[in-house]
């Protein structure tokens, strides 16, 4: 049987339904990380900072009112992320519906989670609205600041990493190239696309405004060292490529470079899959002036530049979002 995309109505029709649920929700996270939608004039010392940045060059400094939905790369509680950088870096007001560890499955067609940092705060119900109508919400309720004049997605790397990152690799010893190419382009050309159009058309819908843009953007290329965010008492986030690396003979010892560089090239391979695939969507004449994709990669140089396999350090985020904000500035 073939599940077909929700019609637009019947999204709007749970919009309606769930909306004061799915204020408490966002008030109930923003409680923990709501710096970011603060407008400016309400930001105290960090207000001048930006001030005196944007004044260097004001026509290439503008601040934008955004939506961001999306996963760790705008929700990562340890560090800095995306989000945080674009906020106090560059003085945007950003409403963050983002969660650490989503998928994209989880964005398009999964349920709003009722947790912050792996806690809960609310009792999962079998009728919780999903997430597709919580952007849709979003978009069409706007902020304190009017109308989203955007939206950020970040999707898709928990899409290739963890336990499904077993899938795409073939054996060292099966004399198969590492990555199985078929798989790959089945999930990210296929699965993976479909559901950020998905995600596309229906906030362009809920927007219906010609000047609402969004933009996606593709990682940067990781260095699968085994490292991960935390390991405390048998409880352990990460690390998300080692434990598939190993079991398919591809090691990393003794902080052996070669080895290292071998796991790399190979994570490259899907980092560029996802990538072509984003910037094949806004190169699509369907979404000319519309959809911008921000390629992030080759910003980062090295693996100092990370924190773990997965998240940069606090200074890879911000010169990522250096490259992210100049997408901003030359499309919006």
């Amino acid at each position: 049987m073939k599940i077909k995309r929700r019609k637009f109505a019947a999204i709007k029709k749970d919009v309606a339904a769930n909306k004061k649920l799915l204020d408490q929700i966002h008030e109930a996270r923003q409680a923990v990380r709501g710096y970011t939608t603060v407008p400016l004039a309400q930001r105290g010392a960090n207000a001048n900072a930006v001030r005196a940045f944007v004044a260097k060059d004001p026509a290439a400094h503008r601040m934008f009112n955004l939506l961001a939905q999306g996963d760790s790369w705008f929700d990562y509680p340890p560090g800095t992320d995306l989000i945080d950088c674009l906020h106090s870096k560059y003085g945007h007001t950003i409403t963050n519906i983002a969660v650490a560890g989503s998928t994209l499955n989880d964005e398009a067609y999964g349920p709003v989670p009722r947790e912050m940092f792996g806690l809960p705060f609310g009792p999962k119900q079998s009728d919780d609205p999903d997430r597709i109508t919580e952007l849709v919400h979003h978009i069409q309720q706007g902020s304190d600041q009017g109308k989203f004049q955007g939206l950020l997605l970040s999707a898709g790397g928990n899409d290739v990493a963890g336990d499904e990152f077993f899938s795409f690799i073939n054996n060292a010893r099966s004399g198969l190239t590492p990555v199985n190419a078929e798989v790959l382009d089945g999930v990210v050309n296929g699965t993976c696309k479909t559901a950020y159009l998905y995600l596309i058309d229906t906030a362009l819908k809920a927007a219906n405004d010609p000047g609402f843009k969004i933009f996606t953007h593709g990682y940067d290329y990781p260095w699968p060292d085994g490292r991960g965010v935390i390991h405390f008492l048998g409880w352990k986030v990460g690390p998300w490529f080692d434990p598939t690396f190993n079991e398919k003979n591809y090691p990393y010892e003794d902080e052996d470079t070669a080895q290292l560089q071998a796991r790399h090239d190979i994570i490259v391979k899907f980092i560029d899959a996802v990538n072509d695939m984003l910037a094949g969507i806004a190169a699509d004449v369907n979404y000319k002036g519309k959809v911008f994709h921000a390629d992030l990669r080759g910003t980062l140089k090295s693996a100092d530049d990370w924190a773990n396999e997965l998240h940069p350090v606090n200074s890879g985020f911000s010169a990522l979002a250096d490259v992210l904000d100049a997408s901003l500035q030359a499309n919006m």
